[in-house]
């Protein structure tokens, strides 16, 4: 009785040990598994894209320079801006606001700029852009300051 009792301690010791020793090797399986998939994430990964207008995301600019550089350009190459909503706050806290397509200021916006007096605010929000896996985003807003 004692020889058994001995073997089945024993076999019990030994099966413990196999287990622990497999769930050590599931748990680095795992962990090998997710750092794989979290590593190919960040390759495919795009750097997400900054919207400008006349190379400004936030701040002041004055007229002129806003109509004469009149489109609005993504800092990654790789997004392509597809459609924006171009708002504009007067001083009296009149709101005007556009929809636009593709990434240029239509002439009417241009028009409305030009009639803005300094101190009115422009908000382009709602920006998209297409990345080069045709996957549309959205943008953060530009807030530009008239002066």
């Amino acid at each position: 009785m004692y020889q058994s009792k001995s073997l089945s301690i024993s076999n019990s010791y030994y099966f413990r040990n196999k287990l622990y020793f497999i769930m050590k090797k599931a748990i680095l399986l795992f962990v090998a598994i997710g750092i794989i998939i979290f590593l190919c994430g960040q390759v495919n990964a795009q750097k997400p894209g900054k919207a400008l207008i006349a190379g400004i995301s936030n701040g002041d600019i004055s007229k002129d320079l806003l109509i004469g550089n009149g489109s609005i350009e993504c800092d990654n190459p790789d997004f392509e801006i597809i459609y924006y909503n171009f708002s504009f706050i007067r001083k009296n806290g009149d709101l005007t606001v556009y929809s636009g397509r593709g990434n240029t200021l239509t002439e009417s916006m241009k028009a409305e700029i030009k009639g803005l007096e300094a101190g009115s605010k422009v908000v382009i929000d709602d920006i998209g852009a297409r990345t080069k896996g045709d996957k549309i985003i959205q943008l953060q807003p530009i807030v530009l300051l008239l002066n």
